[in-house]
């Protein structure tokens, strides 16, 4: 069956494919409610509490701040950790004092939490939860639902750890761009719980990154030891001290952790817009262990303005290429003819945008006689104007005659969507009887086709979850005994190339299938991609017979 969200906003898609695994032979065993430690059942960490801070919100898209109370209940488990060691958190907030002045629906969002750590540790983690959608109403404080996520506590943690609220920051997608509400804690507040970190843990990660300052929408190489060989290496952004970590600033890596547990590779800063200058640190985590190294961004500070011609005179029809340099990173220019009296002739104007070192080249047709100049700004600012002349020349001779006459041709183009369509809707993995082979299963994802005709460069991202097996007895199979090996390609004439995800087990976390990332050196990608994988079903030895199925949702964002 496939089930489709209602257009909102943003133009969401997302389809839901069942999975069928007929006549699965499997032993019953009997499965445990919960998860049980070398001590017995863990617990919830000390003082899973709930307090009330005065908190102080930043609103985007300049609709102004807000300032008020909002209850922030944080459950923390285990109760007992390693140094280095994981600890899940479940977040619960009220009402937000801000709010939105309009009503948005299926709203791509990301809540995060920084909780500052004192007693046997210091600095401050982040838990950010997985992304969901929901709808904003006017002028009505938002109330986001119940989220959860992971941190490590540091690697020289040692004792009772107390956390305490210090900001929430809520990321929302919407026509394209990410708008991000931070909410700083002003008053009140308090600690929320304790975690105790005891015993060993394994030895730390190492991370090095650039000492001298890097660009926005520039790679940034990162290198360092002791990491988990084979994992998965995640960067994020954050504020000097620990608090504030981003993945979104960063919009694409090629980061690997060898066999040797090196790390290696490059991450990719996003645009200047979204990583302004400053001092920062980057984080790395491989889902065991994590690292820090402080990192400087700076964008081309702009200096005088300068642009120049290819060529300073041409007739009508002439290409030259109009250059500049000492511009902000990342930003549109505008680029348009002047005639005699000052006056912008609006069939010239081209766009182009900056480079991350502050320059650009674009092609500008010369498509009137009353051209006297050429000019450009940097995002319709008046105060970055510069101006070169230019002489449009006419072909001399003897004789007179001809003579020449313009027809202005005219098209409109409008954005489309961004949409997805699958070739079926059933996998089957077939039947395995217990007791013979190795209990492993392999299917194909049906093909998706992912087709962008927004003519925008925000680009998008396909991921999946899947729920666990069940069958019409009560028998179970976990989703994460399912693995994925995702491929995606273009098709001809399509703009810009799409990642496939990484090999990975299934579920509820959202695995990567395709993404396409924003392309800082032209002004769109789109066109149509082709996504699918390789399944691989591991029916566990003990399990009890009968018919199972899953639900694994696809969604494109």
């Amino acid at each position: 069956m496939i089930r489709r969200r209602r257009p909102g906003a943003t133009g969401l898609l997302a389809a839901c494919f069942v999975l069928l695994l007929s006549g699965v032979g499997v032993a019953a065993a009997a499965a445990g409610a919960g998860e049980t430690g070398p001590d017995g059942p863990s617990v919830a960490g000390r003082g899973a509490g709930t307090v009330t801070p005065t908190v102080h919100c930043v609103l985007p898209a300049a609709q102004g701040e807000a300032t008020g109370p909002q209850e922030m209940t944080v459950e923390l488990s285990p109760a007992v950790v390693a140094p280095g060691g994981r600890v899940h958190a479940k977040v619960t907030l009220g009402p937000s004092p801000a709010s939105s002045r309009l009503a948005l629906e299926d709203v791509p969002t990301v809540p995060s939490l920084d909780l500052a750590m004192s007693g046997g540790a210091t600095g401050t983690v982040t838990v950010r939860g997985a992304e969901f959608t929901m709808d904003v109403p006017a002028d009505k404080p938002i109330e986001l639902p119940p989220y959860e996520g992971d941190f490590l506590v540091p690697a020289s943690a040692s004792g009772a750890v107390s956390f305490a609220p210090v900001r929430t920051l809520t990321q929302t997608k919407v026509l394209g761009s990410v708008f991000e509400t931070p909410c700083d804690v002003v008053e009140g507040g308090g600690s929320i719980g304790t975690v105790t970190v005891e015993g060993t843990g394994s030895a730390p990660a190492t991370l090095t990154a650039p000492a001298d300052p890097v660009r926005p929408n520039t790679p940034v190489t990162l290198d360092g030891s002791g990491w988990t060989p084979g994992g998965t290496p995640v960067p994020s952004l954050c504020a000097v001290g620990g608090g504030g970590c981003d993945p979104l600033k960063f919009s694409g890596n090629d980061l690997g952790i060898d066999a040797h547990g090196t790390l290696h590779g490059t991450a990719t800063l996003a645009p200047a817009g979204s990583v302004p200058d400053g001092r920062y640190e980057v984080k790395v985590n491989d889902g065991m262990k994590e690292a820090t190294a402080p990192l400087t961004v700076e964008a081309v500070a702009a200096g005088d303005r300068e642009i120049s011609l290819s060529r300073d005179s041409g007739p009508v029809g002439t290409v030259i290429t109009v250059s500049g340099r000492n511009y902000n990173p990342d930003r549109w220019i505008n680029v348009i003819g002047l005639d005699a009296t000052g006056t912008g002739i609006d069939d010239s104007a081209v766009y182009v945008k900056s480079a991350p070192d502050g320059t650009f080249a674009v092609e500008f047709t010369v498509v009137s006689d009353a051209i006297t100049a050429v000019q450009a700004d940097e995002g319709n600012d008046p105060a970055t104007v510069r101006t070169v002349p230019f002489t449009v020349s006419t072909d001399g001779g003897g004789g007179g005659g001809g003579g020449s006459a313009d027809q202005r041709l005219t098209a409109s183009v409008r954005a489309g969507t961004l949409s997805m369509v699958q070739d079926g809707d059933v996998v089957d993995f077939g039947t395995t009887v217990l007791g013979t082979g190795s209990g492993v299963q392999r299917s194909r994802l049906n093909r998706v086709e992912v087709e962008d005709a927004r003519g925008v460069d925000s680009g998008w991202s396909l991921t999946a979850t899947l729920t666990g097996f069940t069958s019409a007895d009560g028998g179970t199979i976990p989703a994460d005994a399912v693995r994925w090996t995702p491929r995606c390609t273009a098709r001809d004439g399509s703009v810009g190339t799409p990642v496939a995800g990484s090999p990975a087990t299934l579920g509820s976390r959202a695995a990567s299938l395709c993404r396409m990332n924003p392309d800082g050196s032209r002004p769109f990608t789109g066109g149509r991609f082709d996504a699918d994988a390789d399944l691989t079903l591991t029916v566990p030895g003990f399990t009890r017979p009968g018919d199972y199925s899953a639900t694994l949702t696809l969604t494109l964002l």
